[in-house]
């Protein structure tokens, strides 16, 4: 019974989830029928070869992957998370419905009976099997008989609200697999043709075991040929050009500028979370356990750790390490929010810590150093004489990020700073002028400002300080109405006058990188679908809003030969001079016999270098080479003794006489036969499915209306 009960209150989730990760996949495992929802009549999200994708559909699956997460996290997916998902939802529905339509050609069909002895056969699908394991690993045939007849015993409806929920999820569960049993009859199909021939798995092997020693010179097209002794003409560029066209072709592209509305607390939660974390000070030094507090109140419950210096931010460091054990210390602010912490026991630490604050005097040149030494002696004199060194550190100090803070550098250790600034500072006394201490970086006058051994154990509560709900309501107003504004005015001069900073970026068809922003396929979309002077509704992004104003549109095309003409140039003389190497190569190599080692190419060639390799393999980058697969395929095909002809490389020529290759090991090849040709056709397959799947996507009429409904 225990076993039965425990069946009972892991089926949901674990079937539930194998389902939730089967929608989301990227690839589809065939139709949505099993569903419900192939006859929805929801607005049109888009259309695929024709077939109509329906909101309904489409924000039925979204809500499924909400569901999921939250029973396995407990909380809301983000939108960052929302949008990596219906862009995958979305790419799993375009696949799903080309892949069924190729179904439909091939007439594959899986019918009841096979269905049947599918569910009841000897072996059940594996996800099934897995859930009717019982404690021991073994596979429960009595439970799983019940399951079949009486799926509402094991499967219950999570909301509590459907006695016969069981019965649909299994009617649901068996329309994929029927779906997933018809993917593998196309599979099948596709996949007949694909084959590991024996001279390919051969090839392999040899390519993996097989070893060679080789010599060869190189004759580098860099250091044997001038680019002075290079002539080049505007037809040799011009031929170049046409000769590689596809270099040169470029993506439609727009420029677009764009404004960021980030959401930010504003001053009143800030407030808010203050007076949170200040009620919760008042209970602390009231006499409440701090520890019950931690445990009630912190995002990150703990029971206390031991912390160094520099383990803190430096807020939380000044604050802490300034006060005495059963201390409450704070609400403490830094850029994480408000703090509350209380110090539950020192240690002393294996490490001694030294506090110094400095100012720096770059040196540069003979006659400008001279001059900060100077200015270094002038400043150590006055600092001793009592001068304010924070002051004069923000004054005159070349380190800004220390200057700032009047030259203070916080606790470090030993092997953090350079070695003359670290002795000096670890020799130094508390509040002595030291210096001016040379290091790389130039002139650094020192002051030591504390010195420490502790470790304490810290109690945390931490509240951080967010944005609130009117907050993110206020910010999105203010960007539909910036968004309104800016398409009765200038962008720009809209951006001015709200106070955002006008950013560009050029984007490409394909997608990329919009800085702030990163990669937004539904943006690049909207950017494409509009003409130069839309300004877009908001975005939504990581954190905030974006709104976007195309102003430049570029379409696809060949750049001009006038424009890239110069830019051909190194390539054209690098062509030139690999062409001359190659005659030096074919000088060298007409002089030397067939019983010659390559050795004497040096004495024909006193500017070249004759190399061995021992123990290479095909597959392995090689020393000095690295991975040059026209000298690979020159060795491969070499006999033992026998010096190659010419063999181009980009960097030039080489001459190659293979020394030695191992023989083919025929017991090797026995023992691992099966095992590379399993992993070849797997690779193969891959690669077979992967294309096949881009060209008919390419091949497909998608239209794709997200941006309609989703921001």
């Amino acid at each position: 019974m225990p076993i039965m009960m425990r069946m009972r209150d892991n089926m949901p989730v674990i079937l539930f989830g194998l389902l939730i990760a089967f929608l989301v996949m990227i690839v589809f495992e065939w139709g949505m029928d099993y569903l419900g929802l192939s006859s929805g009549r929801g607005d049109v999200l888009g259309k695929i070869n024709g077939k109509t994708i329906t909101y309904k559909e489409f924000s039925e699956l979204l809500r499924n992957y909400s569901a999921a997460q939250r029973a396995r996290t407990g909380s809301e997916p983000d939108e960052a998370q929302m949008k990596q998902v219906r862009e995958q939802i979305w790419q799993g529905l375009v696949t799903q419905n080309l892949l069924e339509e190729r179904i439909r050609e091939i007439g594959a069909k899986v019918t009841d009976q096979q269905l049947r002895n599918l569910l009841q056969g000897d072996n059940p699908p594996e996800d099934l099997r897995q859930a009717f394991l019982d404690s021991t690993g073994q596979f429960r045939r009595d439970l799983y008989e019940q399951f079949l007849h009486e799926p509402n015993q094991f499967v219950q409806d999570p909301e509590g609200a459907d006695p016969n929920y069981g019965v649909r999820w299994f009617a649901q569960y068996q329309q994929r697999l029927r779906e997933q049993k018809l993917q593998e009859q196309l599979q099948s199909m596709l996949l007949a043709s694909v084959r590991v021939t024996p001279e390919e798995l051969k090839q392999r092997f040899l390519d993996q075991i097989q070893t060679y020693s080789a010599l060869y010179c190189l004759f580098d097209a860099s250091t044997l040929v001038k680019d002075d002794d290079i002539a080049v003409s505007d037809e040799d560029l011009l031929k170049y050009y046409d000769d590689n066209l596809d270099q040169y072709r470029v993506d439609a592209t727009r420029g677009v500028k764009y404004v960021l509305m980030m959401e930010n607390p504003s001053a009143s939660d800030s407030a808010m979370q203050l007076k949170e974390i200040e009620d919760v000070a008042a209970k602390a030094r009231s006499g409440v356990d701090f520890l019950e507090l931690v445990s009630a109140y912190s995002a990150k419950p703990d029971s206390g750790a031991f912390f160094r210096h520099g383990e803190l931010s430096r807020e939380l460091e000044e604050a802490v390490f300034a006060s005495p054990v059963g201390t409450t210390v704070g609400p403490v602010a830094d850029k994480e929010g408000y703090h509350l912490l209380k110090i539950l026991e020192q240690r002393k630490s294996k490490t001694e810590y030294v506090r110094a604050r400095h100012i720096l005097l770059t040196l540069v040149g003979t006659t400008d150093s001279n001059q900060v030494k100077k200015r270094a002696d002038s400043l150590s004199r006055v600092l001793r004489q009592g001068a304010d060194f924070a002051s004069l550190a923000k004054t005159y100090s070349s380190d800004q990020s220390s200057g700032q803070l009047g030259g203070d550098l916080g606790y470090f250790t030993r092997g953090r700073m350079m070695p003359a600034f670290e002795n000096a500072a670890f020799k130094g006394k508390i509040g002595e002028i030291i210096g001016p201490v040379r290091t790389p970086y130039g002139l650094h006058i020192i002051q030591v400002t504390g010195r420490d051994d502790r470790e304490l154990k810290l109690a945390h509560i931490a509240v951080k300080v967010e944005p609130s709900p009117q907050t993110k309501n206020d910010l999105f107003e203010r960007a539909r109405d910036f968004a309104y504004n800016a398409r009765g005015a200038e962008f720009v001069k809209e951006s001015e006058q709200m106070g955002f900073p006008v950013r560009e970026a050029t984007l490409q068809q394909k997608g990329g990188v919009i800085p702030g922003i990163g990669v937004d396929e539904g943006v690049t979309r909207w950017v494409f679908d509009n003409s130069v002077g839309s300004v877009s509704e908001p975005f939504s992004i990581t954190g905030g809003y974006a709104i976007f104003a195309v102003v430049e549109a570029k379409d696809a095309g060949v750049r001009p030969f006038a424009d890239v003409k110069e830019s051909l140039r190194p390539a054209v003389v690098q062509r030139k001079k690999v062409a001359k190497v190659l005659q030096m190569a074919a000088d060298v190599r007409a002089q030397l016999n067939s019983s010659d080692s390559l050795t004497k190419a040096k004495a024909l060639n006193p500017l070249i270098d004759v190399r061995e390799l021992s123990g290479f393999t095909a597959s392995s980058p090689l020393a000095g080479i690295g991975r040059d697969l026209a000298f690979i395929g020159a060795v491969s095909g070499l006999e033992v003794g026998k010096i190659s002809p010419p063999v181009e490389s980009t960097r030039g020529a080489y001459l190659i006489q293979v020394l030695s290759r191992s023989p083919f090991d025929s017991t090797a090849f026995a023992s691992q036969e099966e095992s590379l040709r399993a992993r070849l056709l797997q690779e193969k397959r891959n690669t077979f499915l992967a294309e096949w799947l881009d060209a008919l996507k390419k091949a497909a009429t998608i239209e794709d209306y997200r941006d309609l409904y989703y921001r």
